[in-house]
């Protein structure tokens, strides 16, 4: 005698790759964007109603990912006068070794004070 088994409901949580499916995108992108998960133990998953509600938040959006700014933008920044610094760059004592090493004429440079 066959068991009446009930449908089972439409899967809420997705895995990495149905999340990136369902948005659209590769992994890679979906792991570089900040998209909200749900952590069950060791395993990520995403929710779908997460998933719409981060993509109308960012719907405007015009950027790409892991391109934003890293130093912040100030007066300094952007439109005030270079400093000065100082100083010479040392030359690898590593550099003068291979010079010797093929032959090559090294010239020491004075120091300056």
């Amino acid at each position: 005698m066959e068991e009446a088994s009930l449908p089972l409901p439409p899967v809420r949580c997705l895995s990495k790759e149905q999340a990136a499916v369902y948005l659209g995108i590769g992994v890679t992108l979906l792991a570089q964007l900040d998209v909200p998960h749900v952590r069950l133990g060791r395993r990520c998953v995403y929710d779908r109603l997460d998933l719409d509600s981060w993509l109308d938040d960012h719907k405007g959006e015009r950027r790409r990912a892991g391109k934003e700014s890293l130093w912040p933008v100030t007066k300094e920044s952007t439109g005030g006068p270079i400093p000065a610094t100082g100083g010479l760059m040392r030359r690898s004592p590593t550099a003068s070794e291979y010079a010797k090493a093929l032959g090559l004429k090294t010239e020491t440079m004075p120091k300056r004070i």
